[in-house]
């Protein structure tokens, strides 16, 4: 198939294949998606180490299908899925094979993170007629794939890399096991100063930050295989035109705000294209996009102001950011972009209970007529300050509070107390959230605090300050700051973790 199947891939959960984060980005174009129940069918092509599929399936109702060719991969997904009692349906088909089964449901979501650009033309016209074939109408569609632009900058040592691996490698290592001597010829190479890096330094500056600094399980599977391609939105958009469907958005929703991206003369200069691919490829060019993640879905449906309204109030949220910090930052694309509090204030006022809240409690308390017979926002205002809050990471969409039933809290809890009891890969920082209908990011300290609140009941700020000075001595023994800067700073994350942290975990339903 030429990819990489003898190294398995990282252990991420990949949150933007949240179907119920998707269908909040559907409402705010003013379109339909289907339904989120237990008919609700679901499919994930090339899923890796099964972190997204598996935690998608604990946290909802939804029937779960996956396809892996590697089957160490789908090995590990198995066993993962076993330590929740987690029902899903996994298989390490070729793409082809997986076409030509008779035993798969009609589906009402497909999606595929990290493939398209890495598998041969004849996979994705495969791709494309499972589509086809299995989406329903109605049915959403994700796929990410790489972009022309940033990326082209690694062209060449891209192919270096595969040459040297393909002509000096040794055939019985893997990609990954080879990656430091073809790494460390690229260095030799650099060093002669070839012409090539004189006309365009910034060639070996991407080729520092987006191959030398990255995991090397990463490089392999992203630089190594036979295939990979940097596509324009319009050929990846007429592929599935094919298969009758039509672009919808990008799946993080702050890719889709232009606001973010462009300037005033920048969007002025765009506006000829707006409702074109060309749009989409002049948007990318400007903001040097060098990955897209897009919806697509057969047959739109535009929603009446009356229904959008209903399935707005039906949509529920939660703010996982303690709102006592003020520098609140969305990144994007590399960059850092603070967050304006006061472009959602007093939104904001509503979620510092820690606890969910749907669009029609906020609706009837913000928008209602006040007692000096005025509002505190339009319902226009609140629209576009909750669209706001969502993509830029104040906010998450919530499953509905009459969805959360106590086997899928059950099921949940089983896989994290797996996960937080050291059974599992280090690697994953991640755990599964019935509030949120899938994973959540856990960062490594927060892994082991968690691990000790389970075991220990008289949890307390001076005994987590404790426990972070311990672990911060035994991993940097030889660090320059003084012991009174590191208690300040433990105690500090500490306080975080007992006063906020802690609690947030437990409203996730996360332990």
């Amino acid at each position: 198939m030429g990819y990489d199947t003898g190294t398995n891939y990282t252990y991420h959960f990949f949150s933007q294949l949240n179907p119920y984060g998707l269908r909040f980005n559907f409402l705010s174009q003013g379109l339909a998606f289907p339904k989120i129940d237990h008919n609700f069918t679901a499919c994930e092509l090339g899923f890796g180490n099964g972190l997204s599929i598996i935690m998608n399936q604990a946290a909802t109702q939804a029937q779960w299908y996956g396809n892996d060719f590697n089957p160490s991969q789908v090995n590990y997904a198995n066993l993962l899925a076993q330590h929740g009692a987690i029902k899903v349906h996994l298989s390490d088909d070729a793409f082809d094979e997986f076409l030509g089964r008779d035993d798969l449901p009609m589906f009402d979501y497909i999606c595929l993170h990290g493939i398209w650009s890495w598998i041969s033309p004849q996979n994705q016209d495969v791709i494309v007629e499972f589509v086809k074939n299995k989406l329903k109408v109605g049915g959403i569609l994700y796929v990410s794939y790489n972009t022309t632009g940033y990326f082209d900058n690694l062209r060449p040592f891209r192919t270096i890399l595969n040459s040297y691996i393909q002509t000096l490698g040794d055939p019985n290592k893997n990609s990954e096991e080879q990656l430091p001597d073809a790494l460390a010829f690229i260095d030799k190479l650099l060093a002669t100063k070839p012409a090539y890096i004189k006309k365009a330094p910034w060639a070996q500056e991407s080729y520092k930050n987006l191959i030398c600094q990255k995991d090397q399980r990463y490089v392999a599977h992203e630089y190594t295989n036979d295939y990979w391609f940097l596509e324009n939105f319009d050929k990846v958009a007429h592929k599935f035109e094919q298969a009758k469907l039509s672009y919808v958005c990008q799946a993080k929703l702050v890719n889709n705000l232009n606001s973010y991206y462009l300037e005033p003369k920048q969007f002025e200069a765009l506006k000829p294209f707006i409702g074109t691919p060309m749009y989409e490829q002049l948007r990318d060019f400007i903001s040097r996009n060098n990955f897209r993640s897009d919806v697509y879905v057969k047959g739109a449906v535009k929603l009446s102001t009356k229904q959008q309204d209903k399935e707005l109030d039906a949509t529920y949220f939660i703010c996982d950011k303690n709102l006592k910090h003020e520098n609140f930052t969305a990144m994007i694309h590399g960059f850092d972009k603070k967050v304006d509090l006061k472009e959602i204030e007093p939104i904001l006022g509503i979620f510092k209970d820690n606890k969910c809240h749907s669009y029609q409690e906020l609706r009837t308390t913000l928008c209602s007529e006040q007692d000096k017979g005025t509002t505190t926002l339009t319902e226009e205002e609140l629209f576009c300050k909750m669209v706001y809050a969502v993509s830029h990471g104040m906010l998450q969409v919530a499953v509905p509070p009459e969805q959360i039933t106590k086997e899928l809290v059950d099921r949940c809890l089983k896989l994290n107390y797996h996960l937080l009891g050291g059974n599992q890969n280090e690697d994953i920082r991640a755990l599964v959230s019935p509030v949120l209908g899938g994973g959540v990011f856990v960062s490594d300290l927060d892994k082991v605090l968690l691990s000790i609140a389970l075991k220990r009941k008289d949890l307390s700020i001076e005994l987590v300050t404790d426990i972070i000075l311990e672990i911060r001595t035994s991993s940097n023994p030889d660090s320059s700051i003084t012991s009174q800067e590191s208690y300040d700073l433990a105690q500090k994350y500490a306080q975080e973790f007992m006063q906020f942290s802690l609690p947030l975990y437990r409203t996730l339903m996360v332990i």
